[in-house]
């Protein structure tokens, strides 16, 4: 019984793998069928799949996708500009980052204790036990940061 199943699938097998394509245009879309499906059905002529490499869709009119280019900063912006991804990353692990701003500072660490301005702006952020951190912004961006433990 088991040789008769597995001469009768030999034996199909084959007219299964060369059976033919059709392409046909209804309602405006493309329809892929394995009987003609219209009018102006056109059979296919498809090999078998390329060797490793090579692609799938070659000789189709393919349109590729291309994600429109954004401007990373504002020219008048003087932050240098970070990865959105890797700027949630850094808030995440309450890190940050030279170049961050303010906002995004507050949103890593939390509202500072203290805030001096001048020709540079400082933020400290004092704790118990004694210890201090301290963020340096110009022109609304960390340029430096330095901490203080006990």
């Amino acid at each position: 019984m088991f040789k008769r199943t597995l001469l009768l699938i030999a034996l199909l097998f084959p007219l299964a793998g060369n059976s033919a394509i059709y392409q046909c245009k209804t309602n405006g879309q493309t329809i892929f069928s394995d009987e003609p499906c219209g009018d102006d059905a056109k059979e296919l002529d498809h090999e078998p799949a390329p060797a490793i490499g090579g692609r799938f869709d070659t000789g189709t009119d393919v349109e590729f996708y291309e994600p429109e280019t954004r401007q990373r900063s504002r020219s008048e912006d003087p932050c240098p500009y970070i990865n959105s991804t890797d700027l949630r990353r850094l808030i995440i692990q309450n890190k940050i980052k030279r170049g961050m701003k303010p906002n995004d500072v507050r949103r890593s660490w939390g509202s500072p204790s203290s805030i001096l301005t001048g020709r540079r702006t400082q933020w400290a952020y004092h704790y118990s036990g004694g210890s201090a951190n301290y963020v340096y912004f110009e022109n609304g961006c960390v340029v430096n940061w330095s901490g203080y433990y006990r």
